[in-house]
């Protein structure tokens, strides 16, 4: 299974509004004031975008079908990386959660169409300087290691900004429920030295979110958590070590 295939095949309507609530409100109060067009990239099944639509002119843009079904307002399905709309045709570029999970020629171009799009302001959340590794498990087919929720990199305010030189900062911050990320040396010991089983603990990933496919050779299979005495003592290490931080980065930019 690709990573397309894997998106299109998400979840979409166990995905819910109430857990991100808070966030909505978040984005609506950093808009600046004289956007009235904005266009979402990567608008999955809109809970954001909905929300948008009803004091925003918007356009939806997603490549799932699947996603774009919940959209009650303008949609273009297209990938990120070659969307099929005019030139600054846009007062705003929104994206949500998106880039994290690009890989890097498709990042390159979907920044070029970012800054294509937006007559002025770019808007972008991601992950808070995430740990992908955290989330790691190894499929038991092939062996290979890869990232649960498929998170391919991590974001700070700088990386944006290197992505987006013609741009300024015009506000950046972290928001949300803290969560600890897991100190990248302590994780590769713990990796080392215990079973893929015992990688992700409970209190990170609950039993009914353990599901996933290989993106190499397509297995299904689910993950329960195994206690390791190894991997628990590298967890409490972390603990003691790693503080916690808001979980999502909000990053405003803005024409020069």
């Amino acid at each position: 299974m690709d990573n397309k295939q894997f998106y299109e095949t998400f979840d979409w309507a166990g995905f819910k509004e109430g857990a991100l609530k808070e966030k909505v409100s978040k984005v609506l109060q950093t808009i600046p004031k004289d956007v009235h067009s904005i266009v979402d990239i990567g608008c999955g099944n809109g809970i954001i975008t909905n929300v948008l639509h009803q004091q925003y002119d918007v356009t939806a843009v997603d490549r799932s079908a699947a996603a774009l079904k919940f959209l009650k307002t303008k949609t273009i399905q297209a990938s990120a990386d070659s969307i099929p709309l005019e030139d600054a045709s846009f007062d705003m570029v929104f994206s949500s959660e998106m880039l994290e999970h690009l890989e890097d020629e498709v990042l390159e171009k979907s920044v070029t169409e970012f800054k294509r799009l937006s007559k002025k302001y770019l808007f972008i959340t991601v992950p808070n300087d995430e740990n992908p590794d955290k989330l790691s498990i190894q499929c038991p087919d092939c062996q290979y290691i890869y990232n649960s929720p498929n998170h391919l990199r991590r974001f700070n305010t700088d990386d944006i900004c290197h992505l987006f030189p013609e741009y300024q900062l015009l506000e950046s911050f972290s928001f949300g429920k803290k969560v600890r990320y897991y100190q990248p040396s302590l994780l590769k010991l713990k990796k080392k030295f215990s079973p893929s089983s015992s990688w992700i603990p409970l209190y990170w990933m609950p039993k009914d979110k353990r599901n996933t496919s290989c993106p190499k050779c397509n297995h299904s299979f689910n993950y329960p958590y195994r206690f390791h005495p190894i991997a628990f003592l590298f967890d409490l290490l972390n603990v003691v070590s790693a503080p916690k931080k808001p979980y999502w980065l909000f990053v405003l930019l803005e024409r020069k």
